[in-house]
């Protein structure tokens, strides 16, 4: 199925769970309302695709760009996003509903001063990230790469930070405690305060 295809069936109100569509280039793409349960959707570009409403439970969304995508009322229950691409707000959004985003490419971001507590990331790529002043209380960030990253005044209180990559990052008068850098790789980083 290509892309053309997935518009005509979206447009005409057919199911199209459980189909293969990855990889494809629906950016920009009206798949408001789409039934999509269980697709695959593995590498598939929709930034800036109007979600709303779409029916994702189960979708394979490994590695997709949902870049500006709306995402308002999407159902992703059960969905693997694992890798996605994603702007500030609706990060911020699937946080707050609990969603784990492990892998997702965050790199280079201003993600300064969101709440993202207990934000679950593990492995995410936050390199070069702005986290200036942002509050990452009880974030699961085990093997997050946050090289580079600007973590002052960051608050990290509570975060797990298991094999996760500091190296570069500047991280002055973030709020965290010592022991949660157990493990964490930290070299050349700007040293901190409790």
């Amino acid at each position: 199925m290509n892309s053309k295809d997935v518009l005509k069936a979206v447009k005409a109100g057919r199911d199209l769970s459980g189909e293969d569509l990855s990889g494809l280039n629906l950016s920009g793409a009206k798949l408001a309302g789409a039934k999509l349960s269980g697709a695959n959707l593995a590498g598939t570009n929709l930034s800036r695709a109007d979600l709303h409403n779409a029916d994702l439970t189960r979708a394979n969304l490994s590695g997709a760009d949902l870049t500006d995508a709306d995402l308002g009322h999407v159902h992703t229950l059960g969905a693997n996003l694992d890798g996605i691409r994603i702007d500030a707000g609706k990060l911020q959004q699937y946080i707050r509903n609990g969603k784990k985003l492990a892998g997702v490419d965050l790199s280079g971001m201003d993600l300064s001063g969101l709440d993202l507590t207990y934000a679950k990331l593990p492995g995410a790529n936050l390199s070069g990230c702005n986290l200036q002043g942002t509050d990452l209380r009880g974030a699961y960030l085990y093997e997050a790469n946050l090289q580079g990253a600007n973590l002052v005044e960051a608050d990290l209180r509570g975060a797990k930070l298991s094999r996760a990559n500091l190296s570069g990052s500047n991280r002055i008068n973030i709020k965290i405690k010592k022991w949660s850098l157990k493990y964490a790789y930290i070299a050349g980083s700007t040293a901190y305060t409790d």
